[in-house]
């Protein structure tokens, strides 16, 4: 019995630390009105205008702790999939911290620090706090899982998610998020 349960915490360990592509089955993103990071008015997904297709790094967290570690996370996974040289006028990527609950009054503060963390490493217009009221919600919308891992949306030049990733970045979740892409852009 011990070996059992011993097996079994592995294996959801490592289930844990791999990245997971997720079923096409998904949703449509719901509409938030934003800034971007550099303070210009911004619609989420409306004004998202990659070429033929869009790569969403999305930080969906409900606790602040598990929000920078995400944001952390999916900076990784834009420089790893860079390097690898995913990005071109026809493959765009944004990046949105999803914040639930917040207070009117500090918005612009909370905008502030997390636009900070992106300044030089991605482009001003690419990136936007959403500040939203349901975070089930918006998830649900798009049919995401809420489970505090980072989440990676490949999505098409309208904004329909189309590929879903889930996970810790890694030189396999890497290839095979690029292996997407690749695949996706022949389709």
């Amino acid at each position: 019995m011990k070996t059992l349960s011993s097996v079994i915490v592995i294996l959801i360990a490592l289930l844990a630390a791999a990245p997971l592509a997720l079923p096409d089955e998904t949703g449509m993103f719901q509409t938030v009105k934003a800034k971007s990071f550099d303070k210009e008015k911004f619609v989420f997904p409306d004004d998202i205008r990659g070429g033929r297709l869009n790569v969403l790094f999305l930080a969906m967290s409900a606790d602040q702790d598990n929000g920078e570690y995400q944001q952390g996370a999916l900076l990784e996974w834009y420089d790893a999939l860079d390097q690898r040289g995913v990005f071109s006028p026809e493959v765009v990527g944004y990046h949105f911290p999803v914040i639930s609950g917040v207070p009117f009054f500090i918005k612009g503060v909370i905008s502030g620090a997390i636009s900070e963390s992106y300044e030089g490493r991605i482009a001003p217009d690419h990136g936007a706090v959403l500040f939203i009221k349901d975070l089930e919600g918006f998830a649900a919308a798009a049919r995401l899982p809420l489970d505090n891992r980072p989440t990676i949306v490949i999505a098409s030049a309208e904004v329909r998610p189309l590929r879903t990733f889930k996970g810790e970045v890694s030189p396999e979740g890497v290839a095979e998020i690029a292996d997407a892409i690749e695949e996706l852009l022949t389709e």
